[in-house]
């Protein structure tokens, strides 16, 4: 078991005697309004909200915990209501992030959902895990978060619906249903490629009902309508285009969110289950010359969300420092107290959470090592936080440097005004580059099935 500090931190000074009656008239004010506050949720049947250095120990008192990992496909972070998007677009991911965590700036580890997922899944950079070009798959040697999570008794559904991630492709390692279930268009919904977020929600919810409830259960959703710019007609006033087209579909699957917290409450296992929101990459709407996804690591395709909604009420926690996807399977191996794999490259964000939580952003890599498209950049990028590099793999000596702190938008090429930070970039990346594939960790040249190869072809996916 992972040992977590439940101590509360000291106070980094000793008494100040000139101010100690001041000091002592604050600490008296602040019992006061506390013990007020606490007769105030006592009183409406609430409970206090749990303190960011006291949510490791909360989680660990609570016995095993239910995970619930959603990933909306395509889906940008600053589009939400949580990250300053359209309050009306994800009301319910607000009420997640008004009890809960947002990290502001969670990076994905490509723009394409195979290579993205397989780093999420196995929290390994994609130079680690292998899985780059479209034949390629997770193998056996690949440790995923589902085959800990099943080791450790966990029940382990999957509910998904891109292509990119069918059992073909490995993703299916470590769980007991994993599902791609059947089209279908709603009344009054454009048809959609893949299954829609309804469609998802009734699959999840029949393996669900038919769950041992004297075990936990991890359950990973993956909803493709935001990929689409799908949702029922009768969602309007989101703007015209295809950017009314992206919010309405956000605010569709918001909706579909919220149906899933309700019916797991209804089911009594609320109040023990963890949930987690992230995306694969986002979406570019002109940004860098460029819309879509899968064609270049800029920021727009790379900043993702993430959020956790706790089984309690939590003091709302914005955690600024950069994290990546990589850390995602770490930290629900941390709630559910299990140990985190050696190979596992990322860490867990418990340790972000709380007065003791470290300020320094996390070093984050990204690779596109496939042309999904006839426009796609093939590229490498690393980011300290501030300062991000991008690569191009298929153009001799080109290299990308923008300071985020000043240019999030990543407008501006630094490349040849900040020879010192492109050179301490450039040797983080090289170092990154460096690294060997885990044997055994992906197959290549797997065989695409022709039905599943069309599908990927009409949204315009090369295979």
């Amino acid at each position: 078991m992972k040992h977590h500090d439940r101590s509360i931190p000291a106070s980094e000074s000793g008494p100040d005697h000139g101010g100690f009656r001041r000091a002592s008239t604050r600490l008296r004010d602040r019992l006061v309004v506390g013990t007020l506050l606490s007769l105030s949720l006592l009183a409406s049947g609430c409970e206090r909200p749990v303190r960011p250095d006291e949510i490791a120990a909360e989680l660990a008192s609570r016995g095993p915990l239910n995970i619930v990992l959603i990933v909306i496909d395509t889906l940008r972070a600053d589009w939400i209501t949580p990250y300053g998007g359209d309050p009306r677009v994800s009301p319910e991911l607000k009420r997640w992030a008004d009890r809960g965590v947002v990290f502001e700036n969670a990076i994905a580890q490509s723009s394409w959902t195979k290579t993205s997922v397989a780093s999420l899944m196995t929290s390994l950079w994609p130079q680690r895990h292998g899985v780059r070009g479209t034949r390629d798959a997770l193998a056996d040697g690949a440790l995923t978060v589902a085959e800990v999570l099943s080791r450790a008794r966990y029940q382990t559904y999957a509910v998904q619906s891109n292509g990119w991630l069918e059992q073909t492709f490995g993703f299916h390692q470590g769980f007991d249903h994993y599902l791609f279930p059947r089209g279908g268009t709603l009344a009054g919904m454009k048809p959609m490629i893949w299954p829609h977020a309804d469609n998802v929600y009734l699959e999840a919810e029949r393996l669900l009902e038919h769950r041992d409830p004297n075990r936990p259960f991890f359950l990973y959703l993956h909803f493709m309508d935001v990929h689409e710019y799908a949702a029922p007609s009768d969602l309007e006033g989101f703007g015209s285009g295809h950017a009314g087209a992206y919010r309405a579909s956000i605010a569709w699957v918001d909706e579909v969110i919220e149906r899933l917290r309700k019916r797991i409450d209804t089911w009594g296992e609320l109040e023990r289950t963890v949930m987690v929101l992230a995306s694969d990459h986002g979406e570019a709407f002109g940004e860098n010359g460029m819309d879509g996804h899968a064609r270049d690591l800029h920021a727009s395709v790379l900043r993702v969300p993430l959020l956790i909604r706790f089984p309690f009420v939590a003091e709302p926690i914005r955690v600024s420092a950069q994290v990546r996807n990589l850390d995602i399977a770490p930290t629900l191996l941390d709630i559910a107290g299990l140990e985190i794999p050696s190979e596992f490259q990322g860490e867990s964000l418990l340790s972000t959470l709380g007065s003791r939580a470290p300020s320094l952003s996390r070093p984050a890599y990204a690779s596109l090592a496939a042309r999904l498209y006839s426009d796609s950049r093939l590229q490498e990028a690393t980011n300290d936080g501030q300062w991000k590099l991008i690569r191009n793999a298929d153009e001799a000596g080109g290299e990308l440097l923008f300071d985020r702190d000043v240019d999030p938008g990543e407008n501006v090429n630094l490349i040849d005004l900040e020879p010192r930070a492109a050179a301490r970039m450039r040797a983080m990346l090289d170092a990154h580059v460096e690294q060997e594939p885990l044997p055994g960790a992906a197959q290549q040249g797997v065989r695409i099935h022709p039905s599943l190869a069309e599908k990927l072809r009409a949204l315009g996916y090369g295979t």
